[in-house]
């Protein structure tokens, strides 16, 4: 099991009192726990000068994802975390609006996750992460968390798309946001031609009006999207049944 400590700042709380660490820790530990996340979450030294955040990666993390870490309250794997904590919880919330920037809507859905821990709930799916290598021949992968084995794997690979010259698809992580069977897409490329596209399947909104999907092409590998990242007809199908909303999306040279 791999360890990740890094500064999390003079914190002034006991490491042996849980409700008075930071309760952005507490609900990632919670999170964890409930396999919202993957691995464990632990702190240390929260009454001295040298306090640390631990995390504690499965086996099979990707070094990626591992630098994913959540350093602070506003990290993507966290924010996706809590984005599906709130879908199955039928809860109003996305950190995609201004609810983010309301405390008190933003500890009131702290204080679910935390009820939940408690009341010994886990996630209903796996925790999984897409990851998107732009440098050629495109690649989408995805990884997934197996609690019961404390371990993880890649469990699709396929060549994809991304955007062309003047409408890249920008490197980051962001949680899907939204996700549709089937739905119309509009648009226009760089060069003027426009497109209006009444039955893009199998699609996860994870930025703006970026999106994993489906799309048929002549051949898979190389930029021609529009920002989006298309994937064959088949790996579409298997991404679109393994992501769900606030699954993180990483985008890479």
């Amino acid at each position: 099991m791999a360890v990740v400590v890094f500064a999390a700042g003079a914190l002034q709380a006991r490491a042996a009192d849980l409700p008075q660490a930071p309760l952005w820790l507490q609900v990632s530990s919670a999170l964890a726990a409930m396999h919202y996340l993957p691995g464990r979450v632990g702190w240390i030294g929260l009454q001295t000068r040298h306090s640390y955040l631990l995390w504690l990666w499965p086996k099979g993390t990707p070094a990626a994802l591992k630098n994913l870490t959540p350093g602070a309250p506003s990290s993507p794997l966290l924010l996706g975390a809590l984005d599906y904590f709130a879908r199955v919880h039928g809860l109003p919330w996305s950190n995609s609006s201004l609810q983010w920037d309301d405390r008190r809507n933003r500890h009131r859905l702290y204080a679910a996750v935390l009820s939940a821990r408690r009341c010994g709930e886990q996630a209903p799916k796996p925790f999984v992460w897409v990851d998107v290598r732009k440098s050629e021949p495109e690649t989408l992968r995805i990884w997934e968390y197996l609690p019961h084995d404390d371990a993880g794997h890649w469990v699709l690979q396929s060549l994809a798309n991304t955007g062309i010259p003047g409408a890249a698809t920008p490197n980051g992580t962001w949680p899907v946001y939204a996700r549709y069977a089937s739905t119309r897409m509009t648009g226009c490329f760089p060069h003027g031609e426009c497109y209006n596209d009444a039955d893009v399947r199998y699609v996860n909104y994870f930025w703006d009006g970026r999106a994993v999907h489906f799309f048929p092409r002549a051949g898979y590998g190389f930029p021609q999207s529009n920002g989006c990242v298309e994937l064959p007809l088949s790996a579409a199908k298997m991404a679109f049944a393994l992501i769900h909303i606030g699954t993180p999306v990483t985008i890479a040279p």
